[in-house]
């Protein structure tokens, strides 16, 4: 920590300077073409007192932005083989992340600001999410030149991406910069002035690096100094928005895009959520409900995503408001302004309040994210009435783990926290609050189309959709003729279902569902080994976390516009449903169709289609006279509206792709060809965890398994697969090697009347590759089709 503190002396001291920003190696002059500039001062001083550092910058104007992103476009700026984005970004996160650790430690603490045990905390956690994207696209370029089984996937080679980081955590800009580097993406990183210091040096160290110029643009612009014409012509032109912080905000970005003409944007956003604890048959009053409830509320301030903001108690307990404020406030806090200070729990930043606020009714002002030490206390069943599907981070505390696990993995958040506190409140207890996952021992759950605190193509920090990202099983091709390959029975309704699809497609897509489900069987969720969370209450140490990130299946909508008839997509989806391992949700099927006698009709096939998957799949099937009625529904639905399938998005209507947005939510164009993107698209990731005491983690891990099996499973599971044997193959005249007839042998000797020594020798050779893919066949599992190596490899990194 001495080095920490060393840079952090140098970032505080006092001193005035110019940064310069240059685009494409070129300085922006400050005053010229309208440009404006800013000056920053740190947020404190040195021990924590008046700011005495201050840098001041040149911010771009539109045209600036626009020069950039057209000049990156004309030079064709891109890194062409995979390998050498690899090696770039290991040596940047090798030697200039974790080898320069305690300078972005420091840079952290001096520009967020905040005590160093944080900083500490989210540059651990970035460099294990960059570690695992990283192992995950090695392993694919691996598996690309070993056993041809997985490629590279680099959806966004020779694109445009703006990333834009939270005011409260910096690092999330450079853990989005690190992955759209590794899908192919050139990055214009808009940042806030107070953190363009440490882009600064990470843009530079990159480039020291081998990264081309031009990969990685960072500028300063999110400040009310800036001309909002930049961000809008950035918003214009870039084919993808990464986006972290407050939801308002990405709303009206993606929906700025959208009034420019940019209807192809993708956009994917952690966004802020609104978060509870609940107290489940348990009072606060005992000491590790009052402390984890507290510390869910005064953690960074308030300032966390995961921050609640309301405390939902139990009132059979004869808890009430009041009591509730009163064992919350006497919480006891370590405060202080010293950055460098290690024994403070909180910092306390310019114009924040010194205390845990607890308010007993809704204020004038509303109920909202607080964004600072507060929070409401509410009785169960009272306004405001918040459910989870507006969460990220829910925490319940009950009387047992049991109790509490059950109750919470029925919840919508992304991260679920669960406590079984004793009733002798002097008996050591562990404790947590609506935060507290940490990589690389778990992840942070995703929950796209459950929760309105995600949006778009975003699928959590650190799950298996995120990191498979820039992973796809290879397309089909000859090997497929020599690999042994698990073939599932269908059930009858997905036997009724393959027959709506073409004649030519039945037999294919059979085939890639059952390499669908083996991928589910690769990445069935395992409880995690324990990990530190809040230290105990009553005892010393630390709570122990144990997670188990639940796959849930995705809330799926689907289109059918009007003239269409039955597309092949959606009878896919179906099948997948059908055939899922998991306890699918049913699928809210959208039919535009023009009234004929008073009412909507449909003909077959899709009639017969509808009558299937409402009767048998349960779907619910929706009828529309138009795209205005459907924009309407969305607006009112209960979930983020997530479609699937859609052809052409940019051809629909300005007003529905406004309306999912708005919603937080997405439209995928079509159904990926290969099995891993598949399970992607269709699959969202909870985390479940629990927080006992060493001697409870057994009983945590079995009541995360006993739901995941109850709650997580398909009520009847799928019977085993059988695993199909390539035939024999048979070359024609002996194979290439087989040049006809030996010299010295007679065309004559050979008879129809008598067996060819070709066919004895084809017949021997495949009775010896039956017998060898025999003995294989109980080593085989996913990895007769090549999953098994790739989910060892992409499973996250529990060693980062």
């Amino acid at each position: 920590r001495a080095a920490t503190l060393e840079r952090l002396a140098k970032e505080l001291a006092a001193g005035e300077s110019q940064l310069e920003v240059q685009l494409l190696g070129e300085k922006l002059a400050d005053g010229q073409d309208g440009r404006r500039s800013v000056v920053v001062p740190t947020p404190v001083g040195p021990g924590g007192g008046a700011a005495v550092r201050k840098v001041s910058m040149t911010l771009p104007n539109a045209e600036d932005i626009a020069k950039l992103i057209s000049k990156r476009a004309e030079d064709s700026v891109r890194i062409e083989k995979p390998q050498e984005v690899a090696d770039i970004l290991e040596k940047y996160l090798k030697d200039k992340f974790i080898g320069k650790g305690s300078d972005h430690v420091a840079l952290i603490s001096a520009w967020g600001p905040k005590a160093i045990p944080d900083s500490e905390g989210e540059f651990a956690e970035v460099a294990a999410l960059m570690s695992m994207q990283l192992r995950a696209y090695k392993a694919a370029l691996q598996s690309s030149r070993e056993d041809f089984q997985f490629e590279v996937h680099r959806p966004g080679d020779g694109r445009e991406c703006l990333v834009m980081p939270p005011s409260n955590f910096a690092l999330l800009g450079l853990k989005d910069t690190f992955k759209m580097l590794l899908q192919g993406f050139r990055v214009l990183a808009v940042v806030q002035p107070r953190f363009f210091p440490h882009f600064q040096e990470i843009q530079t160290d990159l480039v020291e690096c081998g990264l081309p110029e031009g990969m990685l643009q960072v500028v300063p612009g999110i400040t009310p100094e800036a001309d909002p014409a930049v961000l809008h012509e950035a918003l214009k032109r870039v084919d993808r928005l990464q986006f972290t912080g407050s939801s308002a905000m990405f709303k009206s970005l993606v929906t700025k895009a959208f009034e420019l003409g940019n209807l192809r944007l993708e956009h994917a956003g952690e966004v802020s959520g609104l978060n509870k604890v609940r107290l489940d048959g348990v009072s606060a009053s005992h000491p590790a409900v009052a402390a984890g409830a507290a510390w869910a509320a005064m953690a960074n301030n308030g300032e966390l995503c995961t921050s609640s903001s309301l405390v939902e108690f139990d009132p059979d307990t004869g808890d009430t408001a009041a009591s509730l404020k009163a064992a919350l406030e006497a919480h006891p806090f370590r405060f202080g302004s010293d950055i460098a200070d290690p024994s403070i729990d909180v910092l306390l930043k310019p114009g924040k309040t010194s205390s845990l606020e607890v308010k007993t009714e809704i204020p004038a002002s509303g109920f909202q994210e607080w964004w600072e030490k507060t929070v409401l206390a509410a009785p169960r069943g009272a306004a405001p009435h918040l459910r989870t599907n507006q969460s990220l981070g829910h925490c319940i505390f009950a009387p047992s783990i049991a109790r509490a696990v059950e109750a919470g993995v029925k919840e919508d958040a992304s991260c679920i926290y669960c406590v079984g506190v004793p009733e002798d409140t002097t008996a050591p207890s562990a404790r947590a609050g609506t935060t507290g996952c940490k990589l690389p021992e778990s992840v942070f759950g995703g929950m796209k189309s459950h929760t309105f605190a995600v949006a778009g193509d975003h699928d959590g920090v650190g799950s298996v959709q995120t990191l498979l990202s820039t992973v796809k099983r290879r397309g089909s091709n000859w090997r497929d003729q020599e690999e042994v390959h698990t073939q599932y029975e269908l059930t009858e309704t997905a036997e009724d279902l393959l027959e709506f699809l073409s004649p030519v497609e039945q037999k294919p897509f059979a085939k890639q569902l059952s390499s669908v489900l083996e991928v589910f069987k690769a990445f069935d969720p395992e409880v995690s080994e324990p990990y530190g969370g809040q230290g105990l209450v009553n005892a010393e140490g630390k709570s122990q976390l144990v997670t188990l990130a639940a796959l849930r299946p995705a809330r799926k909508n689907l289109l059918i516009p009007r003239g269409v008839g039955l597309p092949d997509d959606i009878v896919k989806v179906a099948l997948l449903c059908e055939m899922s391992p998991l306890r699918e949700i049913p699928v809210q099927l959208h039919v535009l169709s023009a009234k004929q006698a008073g009412k909507l009709r449909v003909t077959d096939p899709l009639k017969s289609f509808l009558r299937v998957v409402e009767k048998r799949l349960s779907w619910s099937v929706n009828y529309h006279e138009d795209y205005d009625q459907l924009a309407t529904t969305v607006r009112s639905a209960e979930y983020p509206q997530y479609f699937f399938c859609v052809k052409d998005k940019h051809m629909l209507p300005v007003d529905l792709l406004n309306a999912v947005a708005e919603q937080c939510g997405y439209l995928y164009e079509g159904l990926p060809a290969d099995a891993l993107s598949v399970f992607r698209w269709l699959t969202a990731t909870q985390a479940w965890t629990v927080a006992c005491t060493e001697g409870q983690v057994d009983e945590a891990r079995e009541a995360l398994r006993q739901q995941w099996t109850e709650v997580g499973l398909r009520g009847e599971a799928l019977p085993e697969p059988e695993l199909v044997q390539p035939p024999a193959r048979k070359d024609v005249g002996g194979g290439f090697g087989a040049m006809g007839m030996d010299g010295d042998k007679d065309w004559g000797e050979l008879s129809d009347d008598e067996p060819s020594s070709d066919e004895e020798d084809g017949a021997s050779a495949a009775g010896a590759a039956a017998g060898t893919a025999a003995k294989d066949a109980e080593r085989s599992s996913v990895a007769t089709s090549g999953v098994e190596p790739m989910a060892k490899e992409a499973t996250p990194a529990k060693k980062a």
